[in-house]
């Protein structure tokens, strides 16, 4: 089959398509955010501080309090900084692989001691940690608040096991910054993990032209994915997402 044929079939296909698929709408891709907090002693208006900054750059945020934080913490302030709608607890949770599938980035604006070890150790046994793991597992970006991690420790042995859990964590893919970072550090993965195409066709070599930064692709309703481009793209870790899908 000569290439002037191809291209004719391609033309056909492409112009059914077009009449099979309604146009719809572009909207912006909706950004939500999945804040999970954990047991600590650390004040906590800096890390809604943080959180506020990403809900008016337009993020839908939703947080979860683990069962250890719900009876550490004060959660007055939590509550206070946001609708009681979009506050969750750790044991009420039903439903979980979905959460995964939801939210573009996971934060742990007060990471604590507890769940570093489980992450590290890979000790998946609660709601919270299923989630951070299986996050990480799916290539997503998880950013955690550092600052519990920099304090002094008078054990130099509890202070290399610190170091470990902290190299394991790095290794699988959770980024450390500290809690002032947190809203920049969410921008910046951000303006990196998404690209769009506006191509009617998207191919392997679309992908593979893709910054190695880039976790979804945003792409024309009624544009063509060859089943090659949608191998790479389940190789890279890559979703892609058609314009308009919320």
């Amino acid at each position: 089959m000569n290439q002037e044929l191809i291209d004719q079939i391609r033309k056909v296909v492409e112009r059914v398509l077009r009449e099979q698929i309604p146009a719809t709408t572009p909207v912006a891709h909706e950004k939500r955010l999945l804040a999970i907090f954990g047991a600590t002693q650390l004040e906590l208006d800096e890390p809604l501080q943080q959180l506020r900054i990403c809900e008016q750059d337009g993020w839908k945020i939703t947080i979860i309090l683990s069962e250890l934080a719900t009876k550490v913490i004060n959660p007055e302030p939590i509550y206070t900084a946001f609708s009681q709608d979009n506050i969750l607890e750790e044991n009420a949770l039903t439903n979980i692989p979905t959460f995964v599938d939801t939210y573009q980035q996971i934060v742990l604006p007060v990471f604590s001691y507890p769940m570093v070890a489980k992450l590290a150790l890979r000790l998946v046994d609660t709601p919270c940690s299923y989630l951070v793991f299986e996050a990480l597992s799916q290539g997503k970006k998880v950013i955690a608040a550092s600052d519990a991690l920099n304090q002094d420790r008078t054990s130099t042995e509890t202070g290399t096991i610190e170091v470990n859990y902290v190299n394991v964590l790095s290794e699988l893919g959770v980024q450390l910054v500290p809690m002032v970072q947190i809203a920049e550090s969410i921008k910046e993965q951000t303006d990196s993990s998404y690209a769009t195409s506006e191509k009617p066709l998207i191919s392997a070599s679309t992908i593979s032209n893709l910054d190695p930064s880039v976790r979804e692709l945003i792409y024309e309703n009624h544009a063509i994915i060859t089943p090659l481009a949608r191998e790479h793209a389940k190789k890279r870790g890559i979703k892609l997402i058609p314009k308009g899908w919320e």
